[in-house]
């Protein structure tokens, strides 16, 4: 029909209107054996068009159906935003994950591709990208773009926040606005090198967080199961916090990060992730391609009563730190250099309470067996679900108190 049917607010009843849910809101699709009347001839109308005229063409009306006119949103906001909610995001690409193609459920091929997103609040945020918005090339997410998101339906997942792009958002690079300027000064200035608090749990390198398989609760529960383990590994759920990184060992400077290629593996879309030599060769893919800094450190991890200097991997290591591998690298590469460098990660000791899950399982080295116990994952501590865990173990400990005391 012309425009001009639609012109002039005129009222209108459908009939066939099939409601379905769409990008985190209610939209709505007249069958073709529907019928649309404008202006008809009932009671309703007339209603309709008195609220009209008195004040509904002024009032500030609540959308069932998602709209990206919502005012952007920075991630210290969003930290406290109910979900699930649909966002406009300006931020930097603090990192980004190579592209990953999988079948869905429903028999879909669907790539997408991982990207770390941070503000001027110092805080970060997991979003993910589908279909072509992923395939574009690593080069386009590299060296920390500022980009424009809209339409980031945000969603509590593994403990955390996280995004995803819906098919009807946008993304845009570089853009020109006065927020993005803003956010570019302060990564300029300071933000690159500074300690992001992440709203987004990432997971540990062997896919989801893994649950505990062992009741130990503490570093020392934890030494004492880990010298019965075997072949089978087992999973330990530790509070505490970073103590101390390695350095440097025998007087000499301990890297943090190696370089690992970033070619996929023969038949995979996974990326071969072993360690290349200084010019770039990768022995495994037996060529020279893309490599991107990958940081496995060893960390000594403390809590009330014990310590453990535990083998610390990238996934777990950028969580503990608060940087990301291609941050470490620039900043040993920066003015500061290693001084530099090993100061950040000093600043990081005692500073906030972790949640580690913690892997033991009884490896062969050289011919002898050895309990081989690593740090898979690392997450900030939710302090209102441990302080609830903390005061149900409190009365735990007293009702077994007062049941002694009575049998007594």
């Amino acid at each position: 029909q012309e425009d001009k049917v639609f012109e002039g607010n005129p009222v209108i009843c459908l009939k066939g209107v099939a409601v379905r849910e769409w990008n985190s809101g209610r939209s709505g699709s007249l069958m073709e054996a529907g019928v649309m009347q404008v202006q008809p001839k009932l009671p309703e109308v007339q209603r309709l068009q008195q609220w009209w005229a008195k004040s509904g063409s002024s009032v500030s009306l609540t959308s069932l159906s998602m709209s990206f006119d919502a005012p952007l949103t920075d991630l210290r906001t969003l930290q406290s935003k109910a979900l699930p909610c649909t966002v406009e995001l300006c931020g930097v690409i603090a990192s980004f994950r190579p592209t990953f193609s999988f079948t869905s459920k429903d028999g879909k091929e669907l790539t997408k591709r991982e990207i770390t997103v941070a503000d001027d609040s110092g805080m970060s945020m997991t979003v993910t990208l589908w279909g072509d918005r992923a395939k574009q090339e690593d080069q386009v997410f590299d060296k920390h773009p500022v980009v424009s998101i809209k339409g980031v339906v945000v969603k509590e997942w593994n403990g955390g926040r996280s995004g995803s792009l819906i098919e009807a958002g946008s993304l845009s690079f570089q853009p020109t606005t006065p927020e993005a300027q803003r956010v570019q000064q302060w990564w300029s200035d300071s933000g690159s090198k500074q300690r992001l608090t992440a709203l987004s749990q990432e997971m540990g390198g062997g896919g989801a967080a893994r649950a505990a398989t062992s009741g130990a609760s503490t570093i020392a529960e934890m030494r004492m199961a880990a010298e019965q383990v075997s072949s089978q590994p087992e999973i330990f759920n530790i509070t505490c916090r970073l103590a101390q990184v390695q350095t440097s060992k025998q007087g000499q400077s301990q890297p943090l990060y190696y370089m690992a290629c970033q070619e996929p593996r023969p038949g995979s879309n996974l990326p071969c992730q072993k360690r290349v030599a200084e010019d770039g060769f990768c022995a495994a893919c037996n060529r020279a391609g893309k490599a991107a800094p990958r940081m496995n450190i060893r960390c000594r991890f403390s809590d009330f009563a014990d310590s453990a200097w535990l083998t610390t991997f990238h996934e777990a290591a950028q969580k503990v730190l608060g940087y990301t591998a291609e941050q470490v690298k620039e900043m040993e590469s920066g003015e500061g250099g290693r001084d530099g460098l090993e100061a950040a990660v000093r600043r990081c000791y005692f500073s906030e309470p972790l949640q580690l899950t913690i892997r033991a399982k009884l490896d062969s080295y050289n011919g002898e067996q050895r309990t081989n116990i690593t740090c898979s994952d690392a997450r900030p501590v939710q302090r209102g679900v441990h302080g609830r865990s903390m005061l149900s173990g409190i009365r735990e400990m007293l009702a077994r108190q007062a049941e002694s005391a009575q049998s007594g």
